[in-house]
């Protein structure tokens, strides 16, 4: 039975959700960095200006800058499908407080501008005010960290469009000033009806004024339109589109060992998978549309139809966020002991042309089955950190896992951000106790987290002396004696353990809370336990091997293709040290995406869906 939390423990207001400790809060926090943005889809600014309609919803393309057809790069905003609350579609611009290379704009109590977004160069001459030509997009305020602070007459907070006039001017043509709360999407429509924008150069820009430390301050805009013959009131839209983030193909982790998967495959896979869709078209019909739902096992199959549905969608906000469900228990997943990723699609059949909103049509997710177990999806939205006190026991944390087969925990994995860096934590393995963790760990390890990372590198991994058995249920945490310094690790706000799956040990006594903000009821460390006695590796043969390379090789800009199907690719400097991960959502992707790495040689290392791994040379030049 759990103890009942002592009375040093207050409520927590606003957005943290957590329990303050003798005056210092343990909290989730804004993120004060972020990874660097990889390259978008086309970098070069066009030599030739846009035509209307002018369209965006950021809906075809990979989490990273703006598509460089459509807009400069360099501002800063994060395309994504993590952050925004209810989208109209998937796939938003946050300017989430930092730059492309993921560093903060100033320091801890700077305000001031933050991200922008900014259009290439649009083609308006021959236009008249008459011709009702319209810039339109739906922005949110806040984002699932919480809301940005209101704004005062001192302290502007809020979002700003700006339109370049035939003389070079950017001048402010519109505002939204925060209130202070995280809003649902609004619309938003901007008239351009003066001559001198009406050019052949014309550029509009939306940008952010905050605090520029953090992502405290974040805002979310999509579906940017701008096209004549419209009104102000013009928000809809012949489209049906895909907007939530699907959940882990599994029905508790976000990844676990391949080994534990096939153990009790029917009972892991997901018994309740969605999405949502939103019809924007103006109706006032209904709009009768299907759906289907694919498990493709990567890299050679099989694939597997688990889900076909079909509905009338109401028009209007009727017809918004409507859910699309369904049990993935039906699909065939092998059961073998190769290392695999699970990827689930659903794909709306809704018979539209238009080929500016078909990327919006279909919604997919990745899972690994490997050598680990995640709540995780590999990306923080937030951070946690332990109470810190000056006197007293460690405070630790501490995830429940359970088990189908008994097992070794090898390593622990830890995301930790940059006031983590050149500290000392203590990872852990506890057994069960009355369904919480014991008393006294069964194995610990102190390790000093190096005070930088190769760029490209979030996580760390943390070795025990010895493998730890496990079996039935255990628990995985990190912990830190007592200290006056904040030592943050990653939170994923996108997806959480079960309910009471999470605590922590203050003084010696285990306590069950959430990771939960004002706006995500939940979410999860980002720690993984790494199982079995070693990585589930082999050493490809040399004709093998023959068959894989990388290329262009040397590299001057760090996009290399792979010859060759694969299921996850690392990269390791010439001393060894991992340098880059593959993000899960790009596994076994032809196009590998190095601009961070130095000059030098480096060894990419292909683990296949066999679990051999080749290890291909690869030179960065100037």
């Amino acid at each position: 039975m759990l103890r009942p939390l002592r009375s040093l423990f207050l409520l927590t207001s606003a957005m943290l959700g957590l329990l303050p400790l003798l005056g210092h809060a343990q909290m989730v926090r804004p993120l004060s960095s972020a990874p660097p943005q990889p390259p978008a889809p086309t970098t070069a600014r066009r030599g030739q200006a846009l035509t209307l309609p002018f369209f965006d919803d950021f809906a075809g393309q990979t989490e990273g800058r703006p598509n460089g057809q459509r807009w400069l790069t360099t501002g800063g905003t994060l395309i994504n499908n993590r952050f925004a609350r209810r989208p109209p579609s998937k796939g938003v611009a946050t300017f989430d407080g930092f730059n492309a290379n993921g560093r903060s704009y100033g320091g801890v109590s700077s305000v001031g501008a933050t991200d922008s977004l900014t259009s290439q160069p649009i083609d308006l001459s021959g236009l008249r005010a008459t011709d009702n030509v319209f810039l339109s997009f739906f922005w949110q305020a806040g984002t699932l960290v919480g809301p940005p602070v209101a704004a005062t007459s001192a302290r502007p907070v809020g979002l700003y469009v700006d339109f370049l006039d035939d003389a070079g001017n950017w001048r402010e043509v519109s505002q939204i000033r925060s209130g202070g709360d995280t809003t649902n999407f609004r619309f938003r429509a901007v008239p351009i009806n003066q001559a001198s924008y009406l050019h052949s150069a014309f550029q509009f820009r939306i940008r952010v004024f905050g605090y520029q430390y953090s992502n405290r301050d974040a805002w979310s805009v999509d579906y940017v339109r701008l096209d004549r013959n419209r009104t102000a009131a013009d928000s809809s839209f012949r489209d049906i589109a895909l907007s939530q983030l699907l959940p882990s193909a599994l029905q508790r982790y976000a990844a676990m060992p391949v080994s534990q998967f096939n153990a009790n495959p029917t009972q892991e896979l997901n018994t309740r998978t969605r999405t949502t869709m939103n019809n924007l078209d103006p109706g006032p019909a209904p709009t009768p549309i299907s759906w289907t739902g694919t498990l493709e096992v990567l890299p050679s199959g099989p694939t597997t139809q688990f889900l076909t549905g079909n509905r009338s969608l109401d028009a209007g906000r009727g017809g918004q966020q409507q859910p699309i469900t369904g049990s993935l228990q039906t699909a065939t997943v092998p059961v073998s002991a190769a290392p695999k990723l699970l990827r689930q699609r659903i794909t709306l059949l809704s018979n539209e042309t238009n080929q500016l909103t078909l990327p919006n049509d279909t919604i997919s997710r990745v899972t690994e089955l490997a050598d680990y177990y995640a709540y995780d999806d590999g990306s923080a939205e937030a951070t946690l950190s332990l109470p810190i006190a000056n006197t007293g026991p460690a405070t630790f944390y501490a995830t429940r896992y359970d088990l189908n087969t008994p097992d070794v925990v090898r390593a622990i994995r830890l995301y930790p951000m940059a006031t983590a860096l050149g500290r000392t934590v203590t990872v852990a393995i506890w057994e069960d106790s009355n369904n919480q963790p014991s008393a006294t760990p069964k194995a610990t390890k102190s390790f000093l987290i190096p005070a930088s990372l190769p760029a490209g590198q979030a996580y760390v991994d943390v070795s025990f002396d010895a493998p730890v058995a496990v079996t039935g249920r255990f628990y995985a945490g990190y912990g830190q004696a007592s200290s006056s310094q904040f030592v943050e690790i990653g939170v994923d706000l996108n997806n959480a353990p079960p309910a009471n799956y999470f605590f922590i040990n203050i003084f010696n006594a285990w306590n069950s809370i959430s990771l939960a903000t004002a706006k995500s009821p939940n979410g999860a460390l980002m720690l993984r336990p790494l199982m079995g006695a070693s990585p589930i590796t082999a050493t490809a043969s040399a004709t093998l091997a023959a068959s894989y390379s990388v290329y262009p090789n040397p590299t001057t800009d760090g996009l290399v293709r792979v010859e060759g199907r694969y299921a996850r690719a690392t990269v390791l400097d010439a001393l060894g040290r991992t340098v880059w991960e593959q993000p899960t959502a790009q596994a076994g992707q032809a196009l590998l995406s190095l601009p961070h790495l130095l000059p030098g040689v480096y060894f990419v290392q292909l683990t296949l869906a066999t679990g051999v791994t080749v290890t291909k040379r690869l030179v960065r030049e100037q």
